[in-house]
């Protein structure tokens, strides 16, 4: 029996070498796999994606209103919904700023003249909310900035390539605006990509764009460029702007009853308007009043005053004296000089609007660039990634940190396409705010520039092409 044992364990170890050297012959040739061309879904695709990644973009130029008025805008829109900058509406300029879809507006006399019908805004000749800061709904605008111009809102409304998604892209451009471009239909209108890699975006034509039909934005053109390399100002801007200007915004829809008025102590140094005012509304609100004097038809300067907040239905007085120096000479003036000398007042008394909350602000503005050497990874937050081959880094990004590789990985034909080469995805590191996440990134982009002396291939943000 044992010699009957041995002879098995011969032949079945001659059978497992007889099998394995079967298998290592392979007839066949080898065959080199070919490269396609980059085509135009996968150029739009990739562009689109750089594009909805962007901090913060810069819109210039027209849409029409849900209410078919055509605006001109010149406005930056950041990735979490802050909006700046400025419109034209029935050929009037005012300033815009949207914080937390919270609608600040800011034009002439002229503009709130012509816009009472328009904003249902009693303003008369416009005098009383001229230059302020005014709240209004943004439905009685007609837009919603936060919600039409947010980077990837933008980018999922304008969809995939329609036309020759599937063909080369071409390289027949046309003139859009300063620059020669790439043309794209696309699902929810036109896309027009840079003619040189890594193809970015533009300019960019919607038919509509937004989720509420009073809202809703039509026939949108405007030419875009990437804002990433500047967040950390922005925020820094938006911060200090929200604290020494919006916090004495003019809530335009409620109003407030002026009584009796009367000057108080007029003397040399100074005299004093007093003004009776109520709150007729349902809530609390602070009165600022605000008074331009002349004496002799000619200015003497502003004194202002805001109130405690006055509860519903609260009467109380207000009061604010002008001691400036032009008041001093006219009322010496008035004095010395024999004849009439007349003086008065012209006042305001609104209601002031809650002031915006700038604690998110803050702390936006004082985050600090996320580090690279921190490899952590989690699902909430933005993740820091970069697409790269053989030669080097193709890419850095930022997303959800939800959804980093799907995004990246919609991006690798682009990058096989532009560079000829395979590419791939790894992460940097994740971090919970925008700020610190485009930080790291624009560290990154001007190491890469400050070695090679240009971006890399297909950087978009915080290095528009």
């Amino acid at each position: 029996m044992a010699r009957t044992a041995r002879r098995l364990a011969v032949l079945l170890a001659a059978g497992v070498l007889g099998l394995t050297a079967c298998t290592n012959e392979v007839s066949g040739s080898a065959k080199g796999v070919e490269i396609g061309p980059l085509t135009t879904a996968e150029a739009t695709s990739a562009a689109l994606e750089s594009f909805a990644e962007s901090a913060a973009v810069r819109y210039q130029g027209t849409l029409k209103a849900s209410d078919g008025a055509d605006l001109t805008v010149d406005v930056t829109a950041t990735s979490s919904g802050e909006v700046f900058g400025t419109i034209t509406v029935q050929g009037l300029g005012a300033n815009v700023v949207v914080l937390d879809k919270t609608l600040f507006l800011k034009g002439a006399p002229e503009f709130w003249a012509a816009m009472a019908g328009r904003f249902g805004v009693t303003s008369g000749d416009g005098t009383a909310l001229g230059n302020r800061w005014v709240k209004l709904p943004t439905v009685l605008l007609g837009v919603e900035f936060a919600d039409i111009f947010t980077p990837d809102v933008v980018a999922q409304t304008a969809g995939k390539a329609t036309k020759g998604a599937d063909t080369e892209l071409t390289t027949q451009t046309k003139q859009v605006g300063a620059v020669q471009a790439i043309e794209v239909p696309v699902e929810g209108g036109t896309v027009y990509l840079a003619k040189d890699a890594p193809h970015g975006v533009v300019s960019i034509a919607l038919d509509e764009i937004g989720s509420a039909e009073n809202t809703k934005a039509k026939n949108v053109s405007v030419a875009v460029t990437d804002g990433s390399a500047n967040i950390a100002k922005t925020y820094t801007d938006l911060s200090a702007q929200a604290k020494n200007e919006l916090g004495t915004a003019v809530d335009a829809l409620t109003s407030i009853s002026q009584g009796g008025n009367r000057f108080d102590a007029c003397g040399a140094p100074s005299c004093t308007l007093v003004v009776d005012v109520t709150n007729p509304a349902k809530k609390a609100v602070k009165v600022h009043l605000r008074a331009d004097w002349t004496g002799d038809n000619a200015p003497l300067g502003t004194c202002e005053q805001v109130s405690e907040p006055l509860a519903p239905g609260a009467s109380a007085s207000m009061s604010c004296a002008i001691n400036s120096p032009q008041w001093v000479s006219f009322f010496q003036r008035a004095n010395s000089v024999p004849g009439t000398h007349p003086y008065g007042a012209v006042w305001t008394a609104l209601a002031l609007a809650d002031p915006p909350d700038v604690k998110a602000l803050d702390e936006l503005a004082t985050a600090k660039p996320a580090d690279a050497k921190d490899k952590k990874e989690s699902d909430t937050g933005l993740a820091v990634y970069e697409i790269g081959n053989s030669d080097g880094v193709w890419k850095y990004g930022v997303t959800s940190a939800r959804y980093w590789r799907d995004n990246a990985k919609e991006q690798l034909r682009a990058c096989l396409g532009l560079t000829r080469s395979a590419c791939t995805y790894s992460l940097v590191t994740t971090t919970p705010n925008a700020v610190s996440a485009y930080g790291l990134v624009n560290q990154q982009v001007a190491a890469y520039v400050q070695e090679k002396g240009k971006c890399p291939a297909g950087q978009w943000v915080g290095c528009t092409k």
